[in-house]
């Protein structure tokens, strides 16, 4: 018997409280969503396995010596993502990936754009698929970022088998414009390399804290036009990507000649790195030959002289550092104390060795006196050094010519 409450049926209250409630609103369906994210900026719609994936692709063409430079490399994919955070957790997902490879002279960037968390699984399968097909993978800070946050969510979904199909080579050009270009531009943010180095000026571009807010924007019902400036952020971050170590390879190959905006120390320090000290110690020697005082003379000839006495060219190694003895100042005091170490080690000449670091103390006498050539604190830390050496030295020289003595008076 069904329980009646004033001769109706707790049935028949449930559908008058049904009646009374608006209805609704219709759920747009994730499909449905995708592909109005797809019409919307003109881009194809990808699905597998029930996931889409809206791909923009797009052709930039480059420089005719930056395309050459990068076509004699192996098969690389210039990689960059925008994510929904700035950590690698569990919690950032990777909702924009832009991939560009060299096609000829021209870098062809597909970009993989995510149109709602549900179809997480079909950009990360489409997205390993791209990187799989090339013989390694170029980032900026990809080491920090990038790469960590694709193996977290790699993981979360249980795709071991397409992250073991990455590529194992992965080139991080943070590192390299680090060495090749912070001290000048006093940083290494692919922004001020790119301006400095390669000339580009963004306009509108969606400053990276930004990138996040977009999305989430666009996720709450809003419109996808604010995502076009992320797009293009994104496309810019691949081309100069592809364009930086393009520069890279042509300074390796002889524009470092050229150049004027380098640290040539840390270029050669990249040289010494990738085995081609002979060509870091030419670009050292280059730097020390050129007009106008080097702020960082000094670690330029301390690194020239360290490759001239590996390749057993001592007496080369003490020219250079003769050279820089010229004046009274700090600098000049360190250069012949240098002096005094290669005589010393190399060549066993404790006399020479004496000579100059006794010139070293007399240039930090005539600094001192002239109120120039270096700070109160820098003039008295080369003092402290050459007193040292200076008393080491005369003692041991006294103690050779005691020892010879004998054999001099005997002879005669």
């Amino acid at each position: 018997m069904t329980p009646t409450v004033g001769g109706r049926t707790i049935g028949d209250r449930l559908a008058e409280i049904r009646a009374q409630r608006p209805a609704p609103l219709p759920t747009p369906r994730p499909r449905d969503r995708a592909e109005e994210l797809a019409r919307w900026f003109g881009a194809r719609l990808e699905v597998a396995d029930g996931a889409a994936t809206v791909v923009l692709e797009r052709s930039i063409r480059l420089k005719p010596a930056e395309a050459a430079a990068l076509g004699g490399l192996t098969r690389a994919v210039y990689f960059d993502t925008e994510t929904t955070g700035l950590s690698t957790g569990a919690g950032t997902v990777p909702f924009l990936a832009g991939l560009g490879v060299l096609r000829g002279e021209s870098l062809v960037v597909r970009q993989l754009l995510l149109p709602d968390y549900p179809h997480e699984r079909g950009l990360l399968r489409r997205l390993c698929a791209e990187l799989a097909d090339g013989e390694r993978i170029v980032t900026y800070n990809g080491r920090g970022f990038d790469l960590p946050l694709l193996a977290s969510r790699l993981t979360v979904h249980g795709f071991f088998a397409e992250q073991a199909a990455l590529p194992a080579v992965h080139d991080d050009l943070l590192p390299i414009a680090r060495r090749l270009w912070r001290r000048p531009l006093g940083g290494a943010r692919l922004a001020d390399v790119e301006s400095a180095v390669l000339g580009v000026r963004r306009g509108s571009d969606c400053p990276s804290g930004e990138v996040p807010l977009r999305y989430f924007g666009y996720l709450r019902g809003g419109s996808p036009e604010p995502l076009v400036a992320v797009l293009d952020h994104n496309l810019q971050d691949i081309v100069s990507l592809a364009r930086l170590e393009a520069v890279v390879m042509l300074l390796r190959a002889g524009a470092w000649r050229e150049v004027s905006l380098l640290d040539h120390r840390g270029f050669a320090l990249e040289l010494i790195r990738l085995g081609e000290p002979e060509t870091a110690r030419e670009v050292l020697e280059h730097a020390l030959a050129g007009t106008g005082r080097q702020p960082d003379a000094l670690h330029l000839r301390r690194l020239a002289a360290r490759l001239l006495v590996a390749a057993g060219e001592a007496e080369r190694a003490e020219r250079l550092w003769l050279d820089g003895t010229r004046g009274a100042s700090a600098e000049t005091a360190w250069a012949w104390v240098e002096v005094a170490r290669l005589r010393e080690r190399q060549g066993g000449d404790l006399r020479g060795a004496l000579d100059a670091v006794t010139a070293a103390s007399r240039s930090l006498d005539v600094a001192f006196a002239l109120g120039r050539g270096g700070g109160i604190g820098e003039i008295g830390a080369a003092r402290v050094a050459v007193e040292r050496r200076l008393r080491r030295l005369r003692r041991w020289v006294a103690a050779r010519e005691r020892r010879s003595a004998p054999r001099r008076g005997a002879a005669a």
